[in-house]
């Protein structure tokens, strides 16, 4: 009987480890649950501005659709599979993503949207968002009713 314990512990334990790999793994991998892929992305802040590094190479600049809501920048894309350029391909490694992509990225301090700058080179979209000091004010523009 102590030995039918044991092989019940053990795969317990098992069962356990494989649900938190499970977990920890898929949250590291490049894709969302939706079969969206994310890019690698970098976020640092100097004084003057938050910035956002995405590594997108090989996509069209005209794929690409950026927008801002709230603390949230989501920088939303496509990319061609690569088998088409050349046709039918048998596999021995495949690593490259292809199809939509999404990163969706907190930004953790008010921002002047109108000093947003964007660039694109070399494969790495660079966005600098400038920060929204006290005292300085952002221009809203009031809807007369």
């Amino acid at each position: 009987m102590a030995d039918d314990d044991l092989l019940k512990g053990i795969k317990k334990t098992q069962v356990k480890m494989e649900k938190i790999f499970k977990r920890v793994f898929s949250e590291s991998l490049p894709f969302s649950g939706r079969g969206v892929w994310m890019p690698p992305c970098d976020v640092y802040e100097t004084d003057e501005n938050i910035i956002i590094l995405i590594e997108i190479a090989g996509i069209d600049k005209k794929e690409l659709k950026i927008t801002l809501e709230g603390n949230y920048l989501n920088v939303k894309g496509f990319r061609e599979d690569p088998s088409k350029i050349d046709g039918k391909r048998n596999y021995y490694y495949m690593e490259l993503n292809f199809g939509p992509f999404e990163r969706v990225v907190f930004i953790p301090c008010p921002i002047k949207v109108k000093g947003v700058k964007v660039d694109y080179v070399h494969g790495i979209l660079k966005i600098t968002l400038p920060k929204l000091k006290i005292g300085d004010e952002e221009e809203k523009i009031i809807e007369i009713a």
